[in-house]
């Protein structure tokens, strides 16, 4: 019989004497890209930090063995996650003509991102609305997420340095499924 999901995040926590809650959030992060990588901020796990095939980054920087945990951890989750079938996109981005797959994605709270590099598109959902960005000139290679009292907050990176949303030139808005569509609405 074939685990579930549950049964898995218990295995792997029971495995590596940590949480299943902490276990559940790196799962939950890994599946938004893919099982490719994944951000966490968990006391647990030496507070902020980051994985990725090869690279690890824990709050607690000289603490090798903790590094190496959450290595294993994240290594074995990412694995189950690359054999699980893969979702179809949001319907709520079916006005984005390409078919190529995301170079990168992810969400916090309610704001989900996707960048289709072969397209120069930056597709941003944030509470039921979708925005469509045309990124030439910022080939992007990452994104960094923040939260403060005022909200959360994303900018992204690219060879030469960082890049806001408002320096991208705004192509489409869509509201949820049946929203209207805006063309051209900024010019940056």
């Amino acid at each position: 019989m074939e685990k579930t999901r549950e049964d898995i995040i218990k295995d792997i926590a029971d495995n590596h004497e940590v949480s299943i809650g902490s276990v559940a959030i790196l799962l939950s992060g890994l599946e938004t890209t893919g099982g490719t990588q994944v951000q966490f901020n968990m006391s647990e796990l030496g507070g902020m930090g980051q994985w990725q095939p090869g690279m690890v980054m824990v709050g607690d920087m000289f603490n090798s063995s903790l590094k190496q945990k959450v290595d294993r951890i994240c290594t074995e989750l990412s694995a189950w996650v690359r054999t699980q079938p893969k979702e179809q996109p949001p319907q709520t981005a079916s006005f984005i003509t390409s078919d190529s797959p995301a170079t990168f994605k992810g969400s916090q709270n309610n704001s989900h991102y996707a960048y289709h590099a072969s397209d120069k598109r930056l597709v941003i959902e944030n509470n039921g609305k979708t925005t469509l960005y045309d990124t030439t000139g910022y080939p992007l290679t990452g994104v960094q997420q923040s939260q403060d009292g005022s909200g959360k907050h994303l900018s992204f990176t690219y060879p030469g340095g960082t890049v806001q949303l408002i320096d991208l030139k705004e192509i489409s808005a869509k509201k949820g499924t049946g929203g209207e569509k805006k063309e051209d609405s900024k010019e940056k």
